[in-house]
């Protein structure tokens, strides 16, 4: 770790002193940060490290592609090298860059959390309460949300599977909780095994959740602040954590939490296109508790969603590398055969989320009028009818669309099916409905939505809904290593990986291995 934590410092420096046009604060911080105002150039380089990047190089994009091909539910051009998307200890130039801009994200908090506890909590003991209060404590509370993040999607990345009542003491990743002051420190971090990752990650969230205000106020809080994590928004990666631990009851109260007690700020009243074509700071979508704000175009730079998507740049996209699993096709009975005809069955054409955030590409010697794509064909996608994500890149701006990280819908399915396994067929099915008749299309359909009774409901129902609300946004691997139970290799071949296998933990970058001394 010797040449990353070396470099830390000037990193972290460079991204306290840098942001968006949209986060910018008139007069730069001095020596560290010597007025409230200044301390918020703190988690706007924290999440700068978190989201953006330079060129094709961000950690949270890496990170979604990856996990969205590691799942069963995606197929692949042939072309592709089906197993580089699951392979054991394995290593790519996009696990490796997300790995060394994260733990950026990570040094950048861990300097202004040191900087919090070097004053005993409180920097700034001239200021007014309520600034204390509306603004201290808020920065604080961003910065354990970022750290918590950042090791989030390291832990679910290069760390192994939380196993509920094992051991959970295999050494997984350098777990820095404060900034190196020297070389040698830098050397040697702390290795942290399974159990203390994540109990890192859920001390944070908690002290997030503490700190941070249910949502932006104008009159209260910094002008930025209004893109950035609020208290709901800490409960959804608690609930993300638990659920990766099997505290399934403390998951629970975090799916009730965001639900029940929300102020009304979040609903599913919207059609799912909305969330995924938003391009301001005040246009989130009802649904969207946390996003991307790349409406900012100094915050945008060209990423990977461009690899699992149908358009970039206003156009479709030669680059998409994936598609719908044929057999999760035939499952849902979108297609009945998208092998061998084009027709398109009920069932899609009356779900919004086909219509609106999917698109078809047919085969080439069975396109209709008007569906030539001026594109270099990939293999399968040039033989077979394949139906292909277009979640992102959405909006009349086009690559500044924000991008949800967190929504509702999730926050639905996830307490859906943790209602059923705890014997609550009616609450998981009205979970359930929930997200089915947001999406349900009934001038297609021809009759109105009708619920799912409590006698009907299977978990493999609740499953095949989440795959289809959650298509390409890197959700799948992580809610089944969550559920605990084996996991399809899908285009792979016949069979499972157990969940805790090693095909799920990607190899520590080599710059990494020859540099630490603890690794």
């Amino acid at each position: 770790m010797k040449a990353i934590r070396l470099v830390f410092a000037l990193v972290s420096i460079l991204l306290i002193s840098s942001c968006s046009d949209y986060f910018e604060i008139d007069r730069p911080p001095q020596a560290p940060w010597s007025t409230v105002e200044e301390f918020e150039r703190a988690p706007i380089g924290a999440y700068t490290a978190l989201f953006s990047g330079d060129e094709w190089n961000l950690a949270w994009v890496h990170e979604r592609f990856i996990k969205t091909n590691m799942g069963d539910d995606v197929g692949f051009a042939d072309e592709l090298d089906k197993g580089f998307y699951r392979e054991t200890k394995q290593a790519n130039q996009w696990t490796e860059l997300a790995f060394i801009q994260l733990y950026k994200a990570i040094a950048t908090t861990n300097n202004a959390l040191e900087f919090v506890d070097s004053k005993a909590g409180n920097p700034y003991p001239d200021a007014l309460p309520t600034d204390i209060q509306n603004n201290v404590y808020r920065i604080v509370g961003e910065l354990y949300f970022v750290r918590a993040y950042a090791y989030f999607l390291l832990q679910t990345t290069f760390g192994h599977a939380y196993v509920p009542g094992g051991d959970n003491t295999t050494l997984d990743i350098p777990m820095p909780i404060r900034y190196a002051k020297s070389a040698d420190e830098a050397r040697n971090p702390k290795i942290g095994s399974t159990q203390e990752v994540y109990d890192l990650i859920v001390r944070d969230l908690k002290k997030a959740k503490a700190l941070l205000p249910e949502k932006f106020d104008a009159s209260k809080h910094h002008p930025s602040y209004q893109v950035r994590a609020n208290r709901v928004a800490a409960a959804g990666m608690l609930m993300r954590a638990y659920m990766q631990k099997g505290s399934y009851d403390s998951a629970l109260q975090e799916c009730n939490y965001i639900i029940d007690q929300n102020s009304s700020e979040y609903d599913l009243s919207e059609d799912p296109i909305v969330a995924f074509s938003q391009n301001s700071a005040e246009g989130r979508g009802k649904e969207v508790i946390f996003y991307v704000p790349f409406f900012d175009a100094n915050l945008t730079v060209p990423n990977h969603l461009s690899v699992i998507n149908q358009t970039w740049a206003a156009k479709p996209t030669e680059w998409v590398q994936n598609f719908m699993d044929f057999t999760l096709v035939k499952k849902i009975n979108w297609m009945t055969d998208p092998k061998t005809d084009t027709a398109l069955n009920i069932e899609a054409k009356q779900d919004k989320r086909f219509t609106q955030l999917m698109t078809v590409r047919y085969p080439v010697n069975k396109r209709l009028p008007g569906q030539a794509y001026d594109l270099k064909e990939r293999v399968t996608m040039k033989d077979f009818t394949t139906i292909i994500n277009n979640k992102y890149y959405r909006s009349a701006t086009v690559m500044n669309t924000n991008v949800p990280l967190i929504r509702l819908a999730e926050v639905y399915l996830t307490r859906s099916v943790l209602r059923f396994r705890a014997s609550d067929k009616v609450g998981a099915a009205s979970d359930l409905d929930e997200v089915r008749k947001r999406a349900w299309n009934a001038s297609v359909a021809g009759a109105a939505y009708t619920p799912i009774s409590s006698a009907a409901i299977t978990e493999e129902m609740i499953n095949d809904e989440r795959i289809i609300e959650m298509f390409n946004e890197g959700d799948r691997i992580n809610y089944l290593r969550a559920l605990k139970v084996p996991i399809p290799k899908g285009e792979r071949g016949a069979g499972t990986d157990p969940y805790m296998s090693e095909s799920f933990v990607w190899a520590i970058p080599a710059l990494e291995i020859n540099f630490n001394d603890g690794i």
